[in-house]
């Protein structure tokens, strides 16, 4: 029993001086509470902290993410009015045949009128017959060229889907792998 009295006084001791250095520490610094390392305060504090710099990081990713999109936008943009220049310019010179195509044409009725008047009436002159060839060619010439234009546009939009679907060739390969 001895025993535990003596345990008993030397808590109640302990306890007495753990308080006295406890009010002393608070009355050195007025305003600051007194907390034990790993109290819950320190604990939400130290969560706190850790949310906030999840947050900031996750922030940062997302600021880079939208410079990336911004940058995606910006080339895709810049390649439709590329294209869009390019479809505008091919527009123009394919109203500029078709107008020429036109005035051929009227060439050729004319001469082909002519020709035929002069049939009807039994004067046939070879000039008449050579102007009228003359027509028929250019006018020929002119589709010709207005064909081969749509032609080489075709094939402008096909070469990038033919060099995405045909892997390198081996010979090609066989030749760099020479050089």
């Amino acid at each position: 029993m001895q025993d535990i009295e003596t345990s008993e006084q030397r808590l109640v001791t302990a306890l007495l001086r753990i308080g006295a250095a406890a009010e002393r520490l608070a009355e050195g610094v007025p305003g600051q509470v007194m907390q034990e390392p790993g109290t819950a305060a320190e604990v939400e504090n130290a969560r706190l902290t850790r949310l906030l710099d999840e947050a900031r990081a996750h922030n940062m990713q997302l600021s880079e993410r939208l410079a990336v999109m911004r940058e995606r936008e910006q080339a895709g943009q810049a390649a439709l009015e590329a294209r869009i220049g390019a479809l505008n310019a091919q527009i123009d010179s394919q109203g500029v045949e078709v107008q020429r195509l036109r005035m051929v044409n009227v060439q050729l009725r004319e001469a082909m009128r002519s020709l035929r008047e002069a049939l009807t009436s039994g004067a046939v002159e070879p000039g008449q017959i050579n102007r009228a060839l003359q027509a028929e060619l250019e006018a020929l010439q002119v589709t010709r060229q207005i064909e081969s234009a749509e032609l080489d546009q075709l094939l402008a939009a096909l070469d990038p889907l033919v060099a995405e679907a045909i892997p390198e060739s081996p010979v090609a390969e066989s030749d760099d792998a020479r050089a």
